[in-house]
């Protein structure tokens, strides 16, 4: 059965042992819905309709959000799409995060054997981490030695071999351009334009911390012949070493951009954002005080619909780091409809 997971942190690996097929659902969505109510994250918005339309496959979302935990209660309202809410720690530094996110691993486990599949022995649990673990390594290196558009199509790949299109051997990454950083939300192949119009603008993307980018894959874990509980090995490994806005502290999101924006010479950052998304939008000020870079705020929903306007924009902040001043009104982002997303109970998962 098709598992389709909603974020990078439901480990691949683990659907896969389990004798069902782990779908990364942002090869799935087509585009987003050009209208929504009031307050719906359009990204969500896209969840629920292709649940709505694949009654024979299941759909994993988590509470790493409130809009990721609304869709759920939709699917679960509006169709008879098997759905299990994964609860994500938001803390990541405790004990108790880790017990947790053991047992939701455990609990997402008999939810995949009730769908006719399978738990996985030793041998075959080992096999499969073993395999993805090396595609990640190797996908990571890939990634150092690819044009941006190029390794967003490796990586959408990962989560989802048989749907998304199989990306060509590594190309030439050129130096022309002035290295940004894209970081934010979900990047749909339909918005992979967005890498054409920041070339065209002068740029060049040498960090994509967008999902599913770089910062979703976690580093390769080496098993042992210690490691008597691979689960929990794999449950540890992923809390670890995830990074991402919605944890508490988020500091390691802040230390793993660091480390490369540093390596790799970024002079701006182009902040990725969903209509409605709280949690990315929120960032935009944090980033420009803790980099001290121009920051520009992309809505998700311009491309490609206003991309004169977005390509306008980009030129002119290229221009401005070209010549070494910093832009003085170009990081605030375009005034938006006003919105309210409220803080919610998860409740007990499905």
């Amino acid at each position: 059965m098709k598992v389709y997971c909603t974020s990078p942190w439901i480990p691949v690996e683990w659907v896969c042992a389990h004798g069902h097929e782990p779908c990364g659902v942002w090869a799935a969505v087509d585009e987003l819905p050009s209208a929504t109510a009031e307050g719906v994250c359009p990204f969500a918005r896209a969840l629920v309709e292709l649940a709505s339309k694949n009654h024979q496959a299941a759909f994993v979302f988590t509470t790493a959000c409130d809009q990721s935990r609304r869709a759920a209660d939709a699917v679960l309202l509006q169709s008879h799409t098997p759905v299990f809410l994964f609860n994500l720690p938001a803390t990541w530094q405790t004990p108790a995060a880790h017990r947790l996110y053991r047992a939701e691993l455990a609990r997402l486990g008999r939810f995949l054997e009730r769908l006719g599949g399978f738990s996985p022995s030793y041998l075959e649990l080992m096999l499969v981490i073993r395999r993805y673990s090396e595609q990640r390594a190797m996908l990571l290196d890939l990634i150092q030695h690819s044009p941006a558009r190029q390794a967003a199509e490796a990586v959408m790949q990962y989560f989802w071999p048989d749907h998304a299109k199989k990306p060509a051997s590594a190309g030439k990454v050129t130096a022309h351009g002035v290295p940004v950083a894209l970081i934010g939300g979900p990047l749909l192949p339909s918005q992979w334009g967005i890498f054409d119009v920041i070339e065209s603008a002068g740029g060049r993307v040498v960090l994509n911390a967008t999902e599913p980018g770089e910062r979703c894959l976690v580093p390769q874990l080496t098993l042992s012949t210690d490691n008597s509980d691979l689960q929990a090995v794999l449950a540890d490994h992923y809390l670890d070493h995830w990074v991402d806005v919605f944890q508490r502290p988020n500091t390691r999101l802040y230390d793993w951009l660091a480390v490369r924006i540093a390596q790799r010479g970024v002079r701006a950052i182009l902040l990725w954002v969903n209509l409605h998304c709280d949690l990315w939008r929120a960032e935009a000020q944090t980033l420009r005080n803790r980099f001290g870079l121009p920051v520009v705020m992309l809505e998700a929903h311009d491309i490609p619909a206003n991309l004169n306007r977005v390509t306008t924009r980009l030129a002119a902040l290229i221009e401005t780091v070209r010549s070494g001043s910093r832009p003085a009104d170009l990081h605030q982002p375009r005034k938006s409809e006003p919105y309210a997303v409220q803080r919610t109970n998860p409740g007990d998962s499905p």
